[in-house]
């Protein structure tokens, strides 16, 4: 017979892989009845056909709005059948998922894996179910920033360049990940550089250089238009907060913001190199990261916020493992509110209001989030300056 320590062990594995198991198997089942239903993927079909038979692939920021690296990337899973295609992105999305946040583990020296993977899903995932359901690039967005952020912390430089690499095939948006991880990783810049002019240039093996030349400045327009959509739309980003009083940022105003943002979070990183081996370095990384994308970045929605969840997941779990455990109650809160509170405001007031309150409270829980990120660096390299600090002798400073 097992005795009651195993028996929570094997209870807490069950409960991570069901914690992943359930939901693959849900999403599967309504994907195969329903493939094109609630999906981000006609888009990207109809843009893997346009570039094949080198038509205009970009319609403005209602369309595509990805790299032209990111067609034949695509095309791996469009020559697919549709059912087939449909769910193996999704599969590739939610397993890069998994399996990072359980190699990120091995930096939090948790005391019991399963418990701490236990935790760490039920924190992130349900963040994560409505892109995965929908096939947003996002979610492989947000799975290759936790494998890379496992690699970084081990030093594997070059599979962390393959990791952002990826990410970057999967948005643009991966380009403040890449920025920060330069600042944050000495010597990394390099490599992160070579890996951004591989994705770059790899459109060209596989259609005529002037047609790819026509797509890139096409792709030019395409985001300079994302930044300003038009019209009284709002996003879930820093607008999102400020449409409570009535104020949004927009043209240089807006630019010049989220300037002064990216040069700020660059500089908390390059603080970071002071933390040498300390899990916080990586942890503080992928925290900055996933904020800059989502309050300073253009046309976030709230199920865009799969790429700040794995962070949100990893700190709690760090702080578990250091007892901090008011700090922990507020990442709780923070992961729960978001999950549950836009859609008890659509209950009561309707699914319209329900996502509008998403887009206000989604970001200003990352401001919160920003604020402990801030709390908790201060305190890691008052740490660490306190460890490297030339030790005193008692005797001769007594003389």
């Amino acid at each position: 017979m097992m005795n009651g320590k195993t028996n929570w062990r094997w209870n807490w594995r069950w409960l991570g892989w069901a914690l992943w198991l359930i939901p693959l198997a849900a999403i599967a089942f309504l994907v195969v009845r329903h493939p094109l239903l609630r999906s981000m993927t006609p888009s990207y079909h109809e843009a893997v056909d346009n570039w094949w038979a080198q038509r205009s692939v970009y319609i403005g920021p209602a369309g595509f709005n990805y790299l032209p690296a990111f067609l034949p990337f695509f095309s791996l899973y469009s020559w697919l059948p549709l059912a087939v295609c449909e769910i193996l992105w999704r599969c590739t999305a939610l397993g890069g998922l998994g399996f990072g946040l359980w190699r990120c583990l091995d930096m939090l020296t948790a005391k019991d894996r399963w418990r701490a993977f236990a935790l760490v899903s039920a924190l992130s995932l349900p963040i994560c179910l409505s892109a995965l359901r929908n096939g947003q690039s996002s979610a492989l967005l947000a799975a290759s920033l936790v494998l890379a952020a496992w690699c970084l912390h081990r030093q594997r430089w070059w599979p962390a360049v393959a990791w952002l690499s990826l990410a970057l095939t999967c948005k643009p948006l991966a380009i403040p990940a890449i920025g920060l991880a330069m600042m944050a990783f000495p010597g990394f810049w390099w490599r992160a550089a070579i890996g951004a002019g591989l994705v770059l240039v790899c459109p060209y093996f596989f259609a005529p250089p002037s047609y790819v030349n026509v797509v890139y400045a096409a792709f030019a327009g395409n985001i300079a238009a994302c930044f300003e959509p038009g019209g009284d739309r709002t996003f879930a980003d820093l607008n999102g907060v400020l449409m409570a009083v009535n104020f949004k940022l927009t043209g240089m105003i807006s630019l010049a913001v989220r300037v002064a943002a990216g040069a700020a979070l660059a500089v908390a990183c390059w603080q970071l190199r002071g933390l040498g081996t300390d899990s916080r370095r990586v942890l503080l990384w992928l925290g900055f990261t996933g904020i800059y994308i989502m309050l300073f970045t253009p046309m976030n929605e709230a199920n865009s916020y799969v790429m700040l969840a794995p962070a949100l997941g990893l700190w709690g779990e760090w702080l578990l493992e250091h007892d901090a455990r008011r700090s922990l109650r507020a990442i709780v809160a923070i992961c729960v509110s978001m999950m549950f509170l836009p859609d008890l405001v659509g209950l009561v007031l309707g699914k319209y209001n329900g996502n509008e309150f998403a887009k206000f409270w989604c970001p200003l829980m990352t401001l919160v989030f920003l604020v402990m990120l801030a709390v908790q660096m201060r305190a890691a390299l008052a740490e660490s300056r306190r460890r490297d600090a030339p030790q005193t002798n008692p005797l001769r400073a007594a003389s």
